[in-house]
């Protein structure tokens, strides 16, 4: 007998064997995802752990760069940050008004805030100032008052400087009424072309007032035809007579300065001693204003007596056989070793005013 193939065991086998192949390509497939899978995670994660780390970097190596530039006039956003020495612990002066239609309203309190910032002049750049004080009004001040306003501040500059000229080209003593006269005119011409009217008036008419009063007060004081008793007098009726205004509270203050710089130097010339000088300032001007009166003399004292030997010294490297580069060198020493920053830049100035 004999054996022939079973057709439906090799059927059976067959399929068998098919799907053994289709299931070991399923398995290959899906490890085959997998891995794919797993590779793009990883390539994901390194991606971005290496963007995290370049961003980690940049942002520590940003804050050193920040942390290690001076500071920039460019970064102000409120014009108050990082305040000079003499600003600090201060509110800012003056104010700044608009109108129900956002537009700048001149008033001497602006001119006050000009100043108020003007004021650090020397401690600070004039470039950093001017940052300041555009911060300052962009940040307080809708439009179009702040470019109002910022255009007023660079004009009252322009204004400052060109007074400053008129008072530098005369040549006669400055209790010249005549000269007087005629730096008025000067003065008054200046604004006309800078000003309009309405913000001549609100920022100079108290300021002209109270010129007026010192003229007044320049006259008695020079007219020989009065005893000394007369002129003082006049100059009380003259005060007196003054309509009851800032101006006339400005001439009185001004009028106790005086006699309070006048009895301060009598006193001195006698050999007053501290506390004489305390109770007569205290007298004039309150106990407060009388003590910060006698720190200040502590203060200029202690800058005299640092200037008398910085002078010295600096004749001393004048005269010495060394080159001119080596004696600005020790000259430059000296001045940090003697005075602060603040004192140094005005140095120059304290120089000519005493020779």
């Amino acid at each position: 007998m004999t054996n022939k193939p079973n057709r439906k065991g090799f059927w059976l086998l067959l399929a068998g064997l098919i799907m053994l192949a289709v299931l070991a390509l399923l398995v290959l497939m899906v490890k085959l995802n997998a891995n794919k899978q797993s590779t793009n995670t990883k390539s994901e994660t390194s991606a971005s752990e290496t963007i995290e780390t370049r961003n980690s970097t940049q942002g520590s190596d940003s804050e050193q760069s920040i942390e290690d530039l001076p500071y920039r006039p460019d970064n102000f956003i409120t014009g108050v940050e990082d305040l000079p020495r003499s600003l600090q612990g201060t509110e800012v002066d003056g104010e700044i008004i608009i109108n129900d239609k956002a537009q700048l309203v001149a008033t001497r309190g602006l001119r006050r805030l000009y100043d108020y910032f003007l004021s650090a002049l020397g401690e600070e750049e004039s470039e950093t100032i001017d940052a300041r004080v555009e911060a300052y009004i962009l940040n307080t001040t809708p439009q179009p008052a702040a470019n109002e306003a910022i255009k007023l501040y660079y004009q009252y500059q322009t204004y400052l400087k060109q007074v400053a000229a008129i008072q530098s080209q005369s040549n006669k003593p400055a209790n010249s009424i005549e000269a007087i006269e005629k730096q008025q005119e000067q003065v008054k011409t200046v604004r006309s072309q800078l000003f309009t009217p309405k913000v001549e008036a609100a920022f100079f008419s108290t300021e002209d007032q109270l010129q007026a009063y010192n003229k007044q007060m320049l006259k008695i004081a020079q007219d020989k035809s009065l005893s000394n008793a007369e002129k003082q007098k006049a100059k009380q009726r003259y005060l007196q007579n003054l309509p009851g205004s800032l101006t006339k509270k400005q001439a009185e203050q001004q009028a106790n300065l005086q006699q309070l710089m006048t009895r301060t130097e009598q006193m001195k010339k006698r050999g007053a001693n501290d506390q004489q000088l305390l109770e007569m300032r205290t007298e004039l001007v309150g106990i407060e204003a009388a003590h910060r009166l006698a720190e200040l003399d502590k203060q200029t004292q202690d800058f005299d007596r640092r200037f008398e030997s910085y002078q010295q010294q600096k004749q001393q490297i004048t005269d010495s056989n060394v080159s001119a580069s080596e004696k600005q060198q020790q000259i430059a020493a000296l001045e940090k070793r003697l005075f602060s920053d603040n004192e140094q830049k005005r140095l120059v100035g304290y120089e000519q005013f005493k020779n």
